[in-house]
């Protein structure tokens, strides 16, 4: 079996992670207990998207970097490796929060008033003005799932520090017209005869046969 590399391991490290976020915050990680003059005693669940609405967000740019240092060189990578990293771990820190103590019963009393805890327009999660958060229960089991999910993150973002891979070589449509041109022309001096090199030197602008012409021409 063919061993994977630092960044390969790195990005499907983050793409779990941020799937395992986003699948954790569908769930419900807290049950209030409402108490309404009017309407009498309800119990509300709040999700985990709900509770921590930046979760999903930091998720997606969790990805957005990992798959943008595909594209760049080893220091780039390191950084952005690092920026990966602190993201996931600044994703977990409302499960920390939400774990290591009780809920904040004024919190979600607020989420529930302002209407944020609706996921469906057919089925609202709303309660009135006047009703008032009485008590609160944590589901850790998702809670827990969610930190799970941000450590595979940090971990993904340390390796591709910790390991960016080696540089880049040849032409690639993220790199400047200055800097393909460049990395085609070592590319022809390396191995001139390659038909992939010839083709990434026709697509940067650059003639091999002229070239080869103007280099024959210095040799005579």
């Amino acid at each position: 079996m063919k061993r994977l590399g630092g960044r390969t391991l790195a990005l499907l490290l983050t793409v779990f992670s941020a799937a395992g976020l986003w699948g954790a915050g569908q769930m419900t990680w807290l049950t209030v207990t409402v108490e309404d003059d009017k309407s009498g005693e309800s119990v509300k669940d709040i999700i985990g998207s709900v509770w921590d609405a930046a979760g999903t967000p930091l998720a997606l740019a969790m990805l957005a970097a990992m798959i943008l240092s595909m594209a760049l060189q080893p220091l780039a990578r390191r950084v952005l490796g690092g920026v990966s990293a602190a993201l996931a771990a600044l994703a977990g820190v409302a499960g920390v929060n939400l774990l290591a103590g009780e809920p904040d019963l004024d919190r979600a009393q607020g989420l529930l008033v302002s209407g944020a805890g609706t996921q469906r327009e057919s089925a609202p999660v709303q309660i009135s003005e006047w009703a008032t958060v009485v008590d609160g229960h944590t589901h850790t089991a998702p809670v827990v799932l969610f930190l799970a999910a941000a450590a595979l993150g940090v971990v993904g973002g340390v390796l591709l520090a910790m390991k960016p891979g080696p540089a880049r070589s040849g032409a690639s449509k993220y790199e400047t017209p200055e800097a393909r041109r460049e990395g085609v022309e070592k590319d022809l001096d390396d191995n001139p005869g390659s038909g992939r090199v010839l083709w990434d030197a026709l697509d940067a602008g650059v003639d091999p046969t002229d070239r080869d012409a103007g280099e024959g021409g210095r040799r005579v």
